[in-house]
């Protein structure tokens, strides 16, 4: 196993001048081998802190943008800047600047890493933890991770986190690619990385709230978020694993239509009793052919887990007929609506329950 000795510390400023002394200097103490400011503009004192810091250290480069640019243009910028170094770091560790993310954390993000592999500093692993946050920015971060799961398949539970060390091979890729210029860039720099083959794992750590400066994440850079993941799930491939999903449930459908002939008109079993046991089959044909084929790329493990997945898989169903019957009631008996046209709505909320359980929690 291959052991990363050098890595670099990768942090965007923009006015962060009550805290970035304390986190250069922790990143220091941790080990780095080089240090690299990309600051957008900051007008509070952050670059003359960083200018009298380079004089004490001789490994500090900073890179002065000018203006605000956007977080995810800093990293990457940062990186490409990090892969010019001589010598080259074997791996390039991100963080904020505003002491959310500890520099003392550092080293296991390190000591994790391999020239192939994303380490993700994570608050949603056992042992991560969050400190000083309140509700709204734990909604937040809660519902982006739940897209990131559940609409873009990324496997790891804390896709949004900035904390995070970079092999250098995974870096050398990911410079080269477009990326979104803001927060998203943290999702889209995960998913292309998987879709390259690279692997991405997770390490506990705490975050604690903003101590200084004024938190960057505005309605601007949520927005630009939720069109990232259409973008993402539009041009990156997703949308046909949706198709695939649709082709896979029609042919339940099929099962489900043919066993239940079969029995009943067949054996003459019991309508009811051929409808149960032609519902489980169904469920049974559409596991193996998104186990196989729809989610073939994420259906890993042995037995053991292929028989967690169904299980899963089986509990995710009968909610969802669970919710299909519960809006066919509600928009035929509250709302007064033809029971037709109301099976359509059920039939809609059924699908996208399926989907999004399936790509979140079975797959």
């Amino acid at each position: 196993m291959e052991t990363l000795t050098r890595f670099c510390v990768v942090i965007p400023t923009y006015n962060e001048a009550s805290t970035i002394a304390k986190v250069i200097r922790g990143v220091e103490e941790a080990g780095a081998s080089w240090v690299v400011i990309v600051d957008d503009g900051s007008r509070d004192g952050t670059i003359e802190i960083v200018k009298d810091l380079m004089k004490e250290y001789g490994n500090i480069v900073r890179v002065e943008r000018g203006r605000k640019l956007g977080i995810g243009s800093a990293l990457r910028e940062g990186m490409a800047k990090a892969l010019t170094l001589e010598p080259k770091p074997d791996a390039i560790v991100t963080m904020d600047a505003d002491l959310s993310h500890n520099p003392s954390e550092v080293p296991k993000l390190v000591e994790a890493c391999r020239p192939d592999v994303i380490v993700i500093g994570s608050r949603y692993v056992k042992g991560g933890a969050i400190s000083e946050w309140g509700l709204h920015r734990r909604l937040v971060s809660s519902m982006a991770n739940g897209i990131a799961r559940s609409i873009l398949g990324v496997t790891v539970r804390d896709a949004t986190s900035g904390f995070r060390c970079y092999g250098r091979e995974v870096a050398e890729k990911l410079v080269n690619e477009e990326l979104d210029s803001g927060f998203f860039f943290q999702v889209e720099a995960l998913f292309k990385a998987m879709k390259m083959g690279f692997k991405a794992v997770e390490v506990p750590v705490t975050f604690v709230g903003r101590t200084g400066g004024k938190s960057k994440l505005g309605f601007g850079e949520i927005l630009g978020f939720l069109r990232g993941v259409w973008r993402t799930f539009l041009w990156g491939g997703e949308v046909f694993r949706i198709g695939k999903f649709c082709v896979v449930g029609l042919s339940g459908a099929g099962v489900n239509e043919l066993v239940l002939w079969a029995l009943a008109n067949v054996l003459g079993i019991n309508y009811i009793v051929s409808a149960a046991v032609s519902a489980e089959a169904a469920i049974v044909n559409n596991f193996v052919w998104n186990d196989l084929w729809t989610f073939g790329d994420r259906a890993g493990g042995g037995l053991r887990e292929r028989v967690r997945r169904f299980a899963r898989f089986n509990l995710s169903r009968v909610a969802g007929i669970g919710i299909g019957l519960a809006v066919l009631i509600l928009f035929t008996e509250v709302f007064g609506i033809h029971y037709l046209i109301s099976n359509v709505f059920a039939v809609v909320a059924t699908f996208i329950w399926n989907y999004l359980t399936s790509m979140g929690w079975v797959w």
